[in-house]
């Protein structure tokens, strides 16, 4: 019975039906230890299944991945690099860049190459606000961000006659606003800086600006599934540099 059962996974295998072969060949293993040949045999054979299914797995990572870089390189041409000789440049919408936004208040929103999505708050005007978090609203929904008081994220400065505030929210501080404003970008966007004063800066969020964020949570949604789908390509082939020496001494391989 332990040979037809064998037999059987085999036959299971070369039909790709991998995980019946494996049930089998774990019942063969666990069911008749004393039978020590068939046992060796049969964990051959489980390594063959599992080397069979991982490199099944990488060829269709190598495709996912080749099909995401073809999404993401078209994109990148209506972004540009904030600085490009930082060791990770942060990538901003052509439509947010700093002329088209240095005197006016906006949400802007940033990305770096491996898809770490953040908004940054800007302000521009004749007195200062001191706002430190920001708030999207669309009809009786909102999103809040986090308060913002440190001064390596929180910046203000003034010429004298005109006063300029901004606010990076990193490491997710915006509580899901930038994600808010992409999902929403079809609609009316309110935003609100607030202040200490409570009253908050108000203004709508432009078309423009509603665009840009979208396109840059999208465009960091793909970087880092790409990130996660090359970190998966590692992890395979580690795993098949492991098990190919046990394989390659198979009987099974051989027959």
């Amino acid at each position: 019975m332990a040979n037809e059962t064998l037999e059987k996974a085999v036959e299971l295998y070369t039909k790709r039906q991998y995980n019946s072969a494996k049930i089998l060949l774990d019942s063969i293993i666990f069911t008749y230890p004393d039978l020590k040949q068939i046992v060796r045999s049969s964990k051959d054979m489980m390594n063959v299944v599992y080397l069979t299914e991982q490199e099944r797995n990488l060829q269709f990572l190598d495709s996912l991945l080749n099909i995401r870089e073809a999404e993401v390189e078209p994109l990148l041409k209506y972004f540009q690099e904030e600085d490009p000789q930082a060791s990770n440049p942060i990538l901003i919408s052509k439509k947010q860049s700093v002329g088209s936004s240095f005197d006016r208040a906006l949400v802007k929103a940033h990305t770096d190459r491996n898809g770490q999505f953040f908004i940054s708050t800007h302000y521009t005007g004749t007195s200062p606000i001191h706002h430190y978090a920001v708030k999207a609203e669309v009809d009786e929904l909102y999103a809040l961000s986090d308060t913002i008081t440190d001064d390596a994220l929180n910046h203000s400065f003034s010429d004298g006659n005109e006063y300029w505030e901004s606010i990076r929210f990193k490491n997710a501080t915006d509580n899901g606003v930038g994600e808010f404003i992409a999902s929403n970008a079809d609609r009316k966007i309110r935003i609100s800086f607030i202040t200490p004063k409570g009253t908050g800066y108000k203004f709508l969020l432009t078309e423009t600006d509603k665009q840009a964020i979208s396109e840059t949570y999208y465009l960091a949604t793909l970087l880092r599934e790409t990130i996660h789908i090359k970190g998966q390509i590692r992890n395979v082939r580690t795993a098949l540099k492991h098990h190919r020496s046990a394989s390659n001494n198979s009987a099974i391989i051989k027959k």
